[in-house]
């Protein structure tokens, strides 16, 4: 069976960077990871607009998105890919922003040893009880593509934080 499995980690603050992975299959995916954030602007009819712009700062509060780009560069199929990206331990998840259709999307809690559905997730509170995790628990995002990826083929995958 063909399988592609790639993990990428990206660094808050990382502005871009590009990356080649050749898959178990031989498929050649590259990857480009994106850290931005969103930036209100004046456009040229002089109305103001949100775009995302690389990020040089941050404050606390600001939500910053985290992007990776996948392309198929490779002659066959990319099939079984996986994507893993840590939340900054300085910056608090912004649940549901992982979500994709078509897409696999779980989650860690403890530090990316063990992924699971935001349901099935719980720690210890501070009361020492087990209670269910909720998004600012989340340590780690791992994406299952659940189709191939075509030769030529691209997508991508994001979550938004903010810096705590």
């Amino acid at each position: 069976m063909k399988r592609t499995c790639i993990a990428l980690i990206l660094f808050f603050l990382t502005t871009i960077t590009s990356a080649t992975a050749v898959a178990q299959d031989g498929a050649l995916v590259k990857l480009k990871s994106e850290v931005l954030k969103e930036v209100e602007v004046v456009n040229e009819k002089g109305e103001k607009e949100t775009r995302l712009e690389p990020v040089s700062s941050a404050m606390p509060g600001e939500l910053i998105t985290f992007t990776i780009s996948y392309t198929n560069e490779g002659d066959e199929e990319a099939k079984e890919i996986v994507l893993t990206n840590p939340v900054p331990e300085h910056m608090v998840y912004e649940g549901g922003s992982a979500e994709r259709e078509g897409i696999l999307t779980s989650y860690s809690v403890d530090g990316g040893t063990s992924y699971g559905a935001p349901e099935s997730l719980t720690v210890t509170g501070d009361d020492g009880n087990e209670r269910r995790a909720i998004s600012s628990d989340y340590t780690h995002i791992r994406w299952q593509l659940t189709e191939p990826v075509p030769p030529a083929g691209s997508g991508a995958v994001s979550f938004r934080a903010s810096v705590k």
